[in-house]
């Protein structure tokens, strides 16, 4: 047998399904075979080798930190998401699985010893290499601004982006969210939840004020002349964004996506600087035009507020 190691490894590259899962249940099922797959190891460890179960269970003990509250919410994410059916097909595609992985002996002790040692050392640093993007997104997906508050942070910073010329902001992001290139040209930097798999987004978006509107103030009454006729505003909120006074406003837009009528609800933390208009922008969506987004933007809204009250516009 090859060393207990690359069990998990393994296991990532043979959990395929059908193509009719989503993106973010695809992602989901990934981290749940590996947690699964970690388990079964340490099982077959135990039983291998008897006398190193004081150690198994004290590793097992130092998991439950990292692991325990992501697989909670796994399998409330796949009650939300799934059948029950189609949860009892990944579960028995998984366990197949593990048992061909794991059908032969651990050929030395040593193995089984540097496989405890290296899931402890993955259950005492979070942002270990080895641990998947999955693990941090759905041990938050529960309460996604605890991400930042636990410290599992990437700081942007558009300086030198090539997008942000005379333009210099810094805010946090949740590791567990991607980076990407966004089309609109005004749009620095975009940032997707669920290691790109999800449907939340934060956008920065930079606009530079025309003549005519600079000293313009941002209220309830000029903001609306910003907004477009498919745009529905919610509400708005006097905030202050790095000693900045702002405007945060919920909107609700209908667009039109891949040909399909849709909608995306928005929290937008605005403030002007300098004549340019900065706008940190937390989205929900696109989804279909019957969906009520409102539970869902309330999960999200301290994520959101957590990142502009944190932002900082470089001097």
């Amino acid at each position: 047998m090859r060393k207990i190691l690359h069990i998990l490894i393994l296991l990532f590259s043979c959990v395929c399904f059908p193509q009719k899962y989503d993106a973010k249940v695809a992602f989901a099922i990934e981290t749940y075979a590996y947690i699964r797959g970690q388990n079964a190891a340490l099982q077959k460890v135990a039983r291998e080798f008897p006398h190193l179960k004081p150690k198994i269970s004290e590793t097992q003990k130092d998991l439950k930190n990292v692991f325990g509250r992501t697989e909670k919410n796994l399998n409330q994410f796949f009650k939300e998401e799934l059948s029950r059916s189609q949860i009892d097909s990944i579960q028995i595609r998984i366990d197949s699985l593990l048992n061909q992985q794991l059908s032969n002996p651990i050929e030395k002790e040593q193995y089984a010893h540097d496989f405890l040692l290296n899931v402890k050392n993955r259950s005492h640093h979070s942002n270990h290499a080895l641990l998947p993007k999955g693990i941090l997104s759905f041990k938050y997906h529960d309460a996604p601004h605890q991400e930042i508050t636990d410290g599992h942070i990437d700081v942007f910073s558009s300086e030198n982006h090539p997008k942000a010329e005379n333009t210099s902001i810094k805010i946090p992001v949740p590791k567990s969210w991607l980076a990407q290139e966004a089309e609109m040209p005004e749009t620095i930097q975009q940032f997707t939840s669920c290691h790109g798999n999800g449907m939340e987004k934060m956008l920065i978006v930079v606009y530079d004020l025309p003549k005519e509107l600079h000293g313009i103030g941002l209220n309830e009454k000029s903001v609306a002349t910003f907004l477009s006729p498919q745009t529905k505003l919610i509400r708005t909120e006097n905030i202050t964004i790095d000693d900045t006074p702002g405007l945060m406003i919920e909107v609700e837009e209908l667009i039109n996506y891949q040909n399909e009528n849709m909608k995306i609800r928005m929290l937008q933390f605005m403030f002007l600087d300098q004549q340019k208009l900065y706008c940190l922008q937390g989205s929900i969506g696109p989804t279909d035009t019957d969906e009520d987004l409102g539970i869902q933007i309330k999960k999200y809204e301290p994520l959101f507020r957590l990142i502009a009250s944190r932002a900082e516009l470089d001097d």
